[in-house]
């Protein structure tokens, strides 16, 4: 019967991937919906189910409960157009729970400022942070629960926005460890103070997902389905290898849509994935990369310290 759960989480993720959103461009800070995290890159973002070290707490902050009691890790993406970004967590155990604190940020390179005729008259940056605090516990055996208020600030030149926000998580493990469901409303809270007088609102992401451990295959396979207020709803699926320890292999895929006409020949391989761990005496080290298309490739790197869960 538990079994039948992934396979259920994996049949309605396959439905709503193909719902297409009205509200595209509506909210702002953006760059709370990316992920820097190389292993969940590597599975094509289906994490929420699945969720382990230290920077796992900013997909699902109840995941912090099954970690290990200290951990500590940072993460760095090489984007596009000059844009890079990262996260740095923390994560401690308690009698009362698990406490983490985690800070992401996103810069933009340096950019032209033009005047009213598209002149260049100077350059100026863009920076936007995010700085959370996550408390989770399990509140009956094998069901965990977590929460992460954050503030998040915005600067473009001399004008800046700050907002405040919460992501809710919950996850469950069943068949001894072997598979996990996972639930997570992120950014939910509002803007306040704008760049402009009128603003919109943060980007509202509700996510589900699963992983499980294939017996007989030395292989986690995890999907995950999202909804977000500004872009409606997408997919990915991801595998990691875990026989050939202390190296995990993952590759996925994620569900974006593609540019069409004299630019569909390079979107080909959009929504590819893929990358590998490895794991040392607690220390681990990740790579993966993502296709964009015609945008190109990103990368992201990661290193922790005793991050990864006890399976």
């Amino acid at each position: 019967m538990k079994k039948k759960i992934f396979i259920a989480v994996l049949f309605a993720l396959a439905i709503s991937a193909f719902a297409v959103s009205e509200n595209a461009g509506t909210c702002e800070m953006t760059f709370l919906k990316m992920q820097f995290s190389p292993h969940a890159a590597a599975m094509g973002g289906a994490f929420t189910g699945f969720a382990t070290g230290p920077d796992a707490m900013l997909a699902n902050p109840a995941s912090m409960t099954f970690e290990k009691e200290t951990s500590v890790g940072t993460s760095f993406g090489v984007l596009y157009a000059g844009i890079t970004g990262g996260d740095v967590v923390a994560q401690r155990g308690f009698s009362f729970g698990k406490l983490g604190l985690g800070l992401r940020f996103l810069t933009y390179g340096t950019l032209d400022q033009t005047n009213d005729q598209g002149e260049v008259i100077g350059t100026f940056g863009a920076t936007d942070l995010a700085i959370s605090a996550a408390y989770s516990r399990e509140i009956v055996e094998n069901i965990a629960i977590g929460i992460a208020p954050f503030f998040a600030s915005s600067s473009i030149d001399t004008t800046s926005a700050t907002a405040i926000g919460v992501d809710i998580g919950a996850l469950y493990k069943f068949d001894h460890g072997r598979g996990r469901v996972g639930l997570a409303l992120k950014n939910a809270g509002s803007i306040i103070a704008a760049h402009v007088d009128t603003s919109g609102a943060l980007p509202l992401n509700a996510s589900i997902g699963a992983s499980y451990r294939l017996k007989g295959l030395p292989v986690y396979a995890s999907a995950q389905g999202d909804w977000f207020a500004d872009d409606g709803y997408t997919a990915g699926f991801g595998l990691e290898v875990v026989q050939l320890k202390p190296l995990y292999l993952r590759a996925g895929y994620k569900l974006r849509e593609k540019v069409e006409g004299d630019f569909a020949e390079g979107e080909i391989l959009r929504g590819l994935t893929a990358g590998f761990g490895l794991s040392y005496k607690g220390i681990i080290a990740d790579y993966a990369f993502e296709h964009y298309g015609v945008l190109g490739m990103t990368h992201k790197f990661a290193v922790a310290y005793d991050g990864f869960v006890t399976r």
